[in-house]
């Protein structure tokens, strides 16, 4: 039989068992360790109400880079935002559910309701999430860092609805199922603009409103079905949406 090798032999310098060795000047007289002396610091009112505890900030990650690192966007911020989505109601789903994730609460105006019932129910267990409305203009609750608003404006192609001011931390999404004429006051508006794959009438013109370069017209025409193109803040990305398991089993596969 293999005899087990031993356990080593304890050290018989330096610390041994967590203790410090004999001698260290961290102990006292009788031999016990010296009490811990803590600083103390003073600060006027004044300073003190200098002081803010930072929040977190509102970073919807919309998808992974080309390095498979998640990119955050700022989707909520503490002034009126607006965005808007070229594509269909699978990638405007998964963006609701991922900023109901961020604990935003969430108006949709549609004229698609079967397509958002029962949405909010189903992702958060909870029935005062999501409210669905078939047309009008509802109030959007209060929004703050820590519980932002989201307004969905999804009419399909009928002509975009006037839609209520925004305010603080409150967020407008308007889905176009396409991009035509009628939509680029829309896109120019808007501070963030979401474009799934677009079709060789439609990269033409989002390359016009937003001035793109010439390959990215041609990518845009080009792109994966899981890939969104994200033009804002003075920069172009392109993203992988990046559906995991629980996103597909309440949006379904990617699509347009």
């Amino acid at each position: 039989a293999v005899a087990a090798a031993a356990p080593p032999a304890p050290a018989t310098t330096g610390t041994v068992y967590g203790q410090p060795p004999p001698g260290d000047p961290r102990r006292g007289p009788a031999g016990r360790l010296a009490r811990l002396r803590i600083g103390s610091h003073t600060v006027s009112r004044a300073a003190l109400s200098r002081l803010k505890v930072p929040t977190a900030t509102a970073g919807l990650v919309l998808g992974v880079d080309r390095n498979r690192i998640p990119v955050p966007v700022r989707f909520f911020r503490p002034e009126p935002t607006r965005t808007a989505l070229v594509g269909g109601t699978w990638a405007a789903q998964l963006v609701v559910l991922r900023a109901l994730a961020l604990s935003a609460r969430v108006v949709v105006v549609t004229t698609d309701p079967a397509a958002w019932y029962g949405f909010g129910e189903r992702v958060t267990g909870h029935d005062d999430r999501l409210q669905v409305h078939p047309g009008g203009q509802p109030e959007l609750p209060a929004g703050n860092p820590q519980q932002p608003a989201l307004l969905v404006q999804d009419l399909g192609l009928a002509a975009t609805a006037a839609a209520p001011p925004l305010g603080a931390w409150q967020t407008r999404l308007t889905v176009l199922r396409r991009l035509d004429q009628s939509a680029v006051s829309t896109v120019q508006d808007s501070q963030l603009v979401l474009m799934q794959r677009l079709d060789g009438l439609e990269a033409p013109l989002a390359a016009s409103t937003l001035r793109l370069a010439a390959h990215s017209e041609q990518f845009l025409q080009v792109m994966a079905h899981d890939m969104v193109a994200v033009m804002g803040d003075g920069t172009s990305r392109y993203l992988w949406l990046a559906q995991t398991e629980i996103e597909r089993h309440f949006t379904g596969p990617p699509g347009r």
